[in-house]
């Protein structure tokens, strides 16, 4: 998975939170996961920095 594709889902969960009459349970749940898909793009933007680093410097571990 990409960053770009958990943005993507992380915008898609959001949208479906958003629409009427969704449940506020089903709608706190899907923010979440959409927060959550959030975070695991950062840490993807995260790992591919310091493997693009490391790999300059000769140490890549991936």
């Amino acid at each position: 998975m990409t960053p770009e594709q958990a943005r993507a889902l992380a915008s898609e969960f959001k949208l479906k939170s958003q629409v009427p009459n969704t449940s506020k349970d089903c709608a706190f749940i899907m923010r979440n996961i959409a927060r959550s898909f959030v975070g695991l793009a950062t840490q993807l933007d995260m790992l591919a920095s310091k493997t693009r680093e490391e790999a300059a410097k000769g140490t890549a571990s991936l």
